[in-house]
């Protein structure tokens, strides 16, 4: 994105993504699909290591979606005891 968004928008954006029904659809697949070859007592290595790479990095997103909503919360926080905030 060319501008920065406040972080009151940049969270309204990630709770609007994470109640997307598409978006919740494809990362809920794409995690059954990993699991799917992690289990597989037939991967190789290699194709366990790439499907438990694919997972961490699935949940790195979702505990970015986490941070933004926390930075939001703390920033209202702010807002709220009369201090400035970013």
């Amino acid at each position: 994105m060319a501008n920065k968004l406040s972080i009151v928008e940049k969270s309204a954006k990630m709770r609007t993504l994470q109640a997307d029904d598409t978006f919740k659809l494809a990362l809920q697949e794409i995690t059954e699909q990993q699991v799917a070859v992690f289990v597989d007592a037939d991967s190789s290595t290699e194709q366990r290591e790439k499907a438990h790479d694919m997972i961490c990095a699935l949940r790195k997103i979702d505990d970015y979606f986490d941070s933004v909503k926390t930075d939001e919360v703390m920033y209202n926080r702010k807002l709220t005891k009369g201090e400035s905030a970013p």
